[in-house]
């Protein structure tokens, strides 16, 4: 069996969710004893960052050129589809990222493969890649095993990472010498501008802690309470889509399904009611707390802990309390 990584890289450095991707699927080698490993990282990177973070064993290829200096869904694909028909890889997989949800079908589409989105990979009994995901919001749970000869596997991102491969027998190598000569320059190109919100902030799909707001916290201002919090806490800030409508939280910060699917070992919502389109942003999230005036808000059903009370008043004594903690130890 062969298996493909894609892995996502920004300003040179491989994304938190890539290396996880990455990281399991060296597991299922191991685990089955067998197989060829292979990755793909485009843009500029050096190579001995990636020999540092990948693990295990393979070989990865740098795919590098003026066309895909920033993201071109079709230079990225042509690249991507050009190595995978190459190696030959029966098993393709990428994070569930923004990125990653563009590239999954069109990948899937100019290899004829199936596709999975949204979901957690294993080995099964019969030793085939098992996929689970879930369907209407997070409301249906579902087992997915591929009959084709090929697939594509969109990761999500769950709270225990896999951790990463002994050993670094990884091969780094230039694509062009695979024969790879570059995508097409002209191709349609609907990037126009990259924009950097909280530029040096951690990225709240890869925070292992998140404090989340929604439209109970009152407006803008009010979430320089979470902000500190999360700052004491080492963690990032997330918003649900109610209070990026308001314009309070940039998109970059949306947790839900229309905006980022996120895994951290702790997860606060403050005044966050809980409808199931953040549910399903969260769903592989570790321990949930949530704070709500409303003693009703289906937050609570998700939570792990709750508090029922006004945040303004919860959420300050929340952050003295851990700066105690940190300060004694």
């Amino acid at each position: 069996m062969k298996y493909f990584v894609v892995l996502e890289q920004r300003e040179g450095v491989i994304k938190e969710a890539s290396r996880d991707v990455w990281n399991a699927v060296q597991h299922f080698i191991q685990a089955a004893e067998d197989g060829e490993f292979y990755g793909a990282v485009i843009g500029a990177v050096d190579k001995d960052h990636v020999s540092d973070t990948c693990g295990g064993k393979g070989c990865v290829y740098i795919a590098e050129g003026a066309e895909l200096l920033g993201y071109n869904p079709a230079a990225y694909v042509r690249t991507i589809t050009e190595l995978v028909a190459k190696t030959g890889a029966e098993n393709v997989f990428i994070a569930n990222t923004a990125m990653g949800k563009d590239l999954s079908p069109r990948i899937a589409v100019h290899l004829d493969a199936a596709l999975v989105s949204d979901c957690v990979v294993e080995v099964g009994r019969n030793g085939l890649l098992k996929a689970s995901t879930t369907m209407y919001s997070g409301a249906v749970a579902a087992e997915a095993q591929v009959l084709s000869n090929r697939a594509i596997y969109c990761m999500s991102p769950r709270a225990r990472r896999p951790a990463k491969p002994s050993g670094n027998n990884v091969d780094v190598q230039e694509a062009v010498d695979f024969g790879i000569v570059g995508a097409d320059p002209s191709g349609w190109n609907p990037v126009l501008k990259d924009i950097v919100y909280h530029a040096g902030k951690k990225d709240v799909a890869e925070a292992e802690i998140v404090v989340a707001g929604g439209r109970g916290v009152g407006s803008g201002e009010d979430f320089a309470m979470l902000e500190s919090l999360a700052e004491v806490l080492g963690g990032a800030v997330g918003a649900s889509r109610s209070a990026v409508d308001e314009g309070w939280r940039p998109h970059s910060d949306q947790i839900g399904q229309t905006g980022k699917s996120v895994a951290p070992k702790l997860y606060i919502a403050c005044g966050v009611s809980g409808a199931v389109q953040h549910l399903a942003g969260i769903n592989g999230a570790g321990t949930v707390v949530a704070i709500n005036r409303d003693k009703d808000a289906p937050i609570f059903k998700a939570a792990d802990y709750g508090i029922v009370g006004d945040i303004a008043e919860v959420v300050p004594q929340l952050e003295r309390a851990v700066r105690e903690f940190s300060e004694q130890h």
